[in-house]
Parts: C-alpha cells; structure tokens; sequence
C-alpha cells in the first residue's frame, strides 16, 4: 500500500462529487491530467455506491457505464487500491468497507501499526547504533594506552 497524504482546504463538500474530489486530492489521487483526475473520482464514487448496496462492481461494468476502456478502468482501480482505499474479492471491486469513514479508519490503523513496526526498527537501530560506538570507543582507549597497555611493576 502506498498512501500519500496532502493538506488540502476542505471547501463545503455539500455534494458527493464534491466530498470525493477532495478525498482524491487529499490521497494525493489528482496528480496528472485533468482527464485522470476525473476517472478516479467517477470510479471511486461508482465503488462508493456498489459497496454501500454491499454489490461490489466489476471493471467491465464501470467501464461500459463510462464508456471507459477496461484497460483505463483497471489502471484506475489498481491506484485506488494502492491507497488502500479500495479491495478486490473475485471479480468484483469494492470500497474496502462499508462506508467511507470505516475506510478510512482502517486505513488509519494500518498507518498506525506500519509506525509502530518503524518505531520498534529505529529503537533497534539506535541500542545496536549506541553498541557499535561503545566498541568503537573501547578500542580506540585501548590502542592509546588503555586497558590493554596497562604495564605491572615487578
């Protein structure tokens, strides 16, 4: 999953076209061409509705209900999916809950349980950091004199 998260000014939203163009904004999905732009909105708000009647819609249907290339449609779906925003059961695409907000919660989780995972790594990496130069220390005591070059009077 690749998510990329943009601050963008949220304007009214008061219609649903409205919402889910910021929503693509927002997931950094309007880069490109004004046409690209376009067809993620259209296709995420398809998926919005199939997921909300629990149907799920295949490529083919949002292609022929857009008169859309399958092809398009699937270059499209698969960018969605990369947000996370959208899975695929079958044949069928899907929001990847029932509702946009539970979406985005669950993606919310992920990010916070992928941080996790990076926060657990980079403590790893400061304590064997942190031992490396301990080391590194030690010997360099060592070659000037010190505990290794500790003379005894006889």
């Amino acid at each position: 999953m690749r998510i990329v998260i943009r601050t963008v000014e949220r304007v009214s939203n008061r219609t649903p076209t409205e919402f889910v163009k910021w929503l693509c904004e927002a997931l950094g999905l309007a880069e490109g061409e004004e046409n690209a732009k376009a067809l993620d909105q259209q296709i995420l708000e398809k998926l919005i509705v199939a997921s909300r009647l629990d149907t799920g819609i295949t490529s083919s249907e949002i292609g022929k209900k857009e008169g859309i290339a399958r092809s398009t449609v699937i270059y499209h779906l698969n960018r969605l999916i990369n947000t996370g925003l959208v899975t695929k059961r079958g044949r069928k695409y899907y929001l990847r809950a029932m509702d946009v907000a539970s979406t985005i919660k669950e993606i919310e989780y992920d990010i916070d349980r992928e941080f996790s995972r990076i926060h657990d790594a980079a403590q790893e990496f400061d304590r064997v950091l942190i031992e490396q130069m301990r080391e590194m220390q030690n010997k360099k005591k060592m070659q000037k004199g010190g505990f290794g070059n500790v003379k005894r009077k006889e």
